[in-house]
């Protein structure tokens, strides 16, 4: 009988517990956090949004500076506790695999980001580890 009360009372208290602590606001704690730290283009041209969140203002960079291929549409902002986006925008690659890397500064945080594009040099190299593989015999 005892047994019985305690655990409808222990069930009573979890209940009252749960539901009490559902009143407190949700507060993302958070100063500097990315989507990801890895992007996959294909070789054709395009862009390709990025998102991150911080609460302090932000710079961003590219990694090389002198990257003639990408770039973003936005480099700075206040950070005011909401979601950031950026459009990261790419040319077509008709060399080989290529990346560059976006650099998130938040006050004294730092998050990297990066962009990997396939050039198109590897689509049409089948995995051929030589050159006589690669040469078209008649049957």
């Amino acid at each position: 009988m005892v047994s019985k009360i305690m655990k409808i009372g222990l069930l009573l208290f979890a209940a009252i517990s749960i539901l009490t602590a559902c009143d407190k606001k949700f507060e993302l704690d958070l100063p500097l956090a990315v989507d990801s730290h890895e992007y996959n283009l294909t070789s054709k041209a395009g862009e390709t949004r990025i998102f991150f969140y911080t609460t302090k203002s932000w710079k961003i960079s590219l990694e090389p500076a002198d990257c003639s291929w990408a770039t973003i549409n936005r480099t700075s902002g206040k950070g005011k506790e909401d979601v950031e986006e950026i459009i990261f925008t790419y040319t077509e690659n008709l060399d080989p695999d290529r990346q560059v890397t976006i650099v998130i500064n938040a006050g004294d945080l730092q998050e990297k980001i990066t962009m990997f594009q396939r050039g198109t040099a590897r689509e049409w190299w089948d995995g051929s580890t030589s050159i006589d593989d690669l040469i078209v015999k008649p049957l």
